[in-house]
């Protein structure tokens, strides 16, 4: 993560060490520690976190539930606090663009005149 990124939380779920910051983006960077490994995913919601981070950390574990209100609450908390972005919005980037067609030419374009036969005199 860069320096200018905001620690929202940090702290324990269960057996896992998760740390969930905020860079100039906007995105939500979570991170996890646990015996198995460490992992890391970017997400662009407190919805999206609480379905693909924190539903895998609070399985099986006891006052999971609690944990996982107290992170998304600090999370909500840090995006509302925020200041102004100094960075590119990332919504505003040009759509990506289109590949060749696979298995063929690529089409050809008409011209003004309609015709592709000789020209007449």
């Amino acid at each position: 993560m860069n320096l200018a990124s905001q620690v929202a939380w940090e702290g324990k779920v269960g057996d896992a060490d998760l740390k969930i910051e905020i860079p100039p983006s906007g995105r939500i960077h979570a991170e996890w520690r646990t015996p198995a490994g460490t992992r890391s995913k970017v997400v662009d919601s407190i919805e999206q976190l609480e379905r693909s981070v924190l539903f895998q950390l609070i399985i099986g574990q006891e006052g999971g539930s609690k944990v996982c209100e107290e992170v998304a609450d600090a999370v909500a908390l840090s995006l509302a606090n925020r200041g102004p972005s100094t960075g590119r919005d990332p919504a505003a980037a040009p759509p990506p663009r289109r590949r060749a067609r696979p298995g063929g030419p690529p089409k050809r374009r008409g011209g003004a005149g309609g015709s592709r036969g000789r020209r007449r005199r």
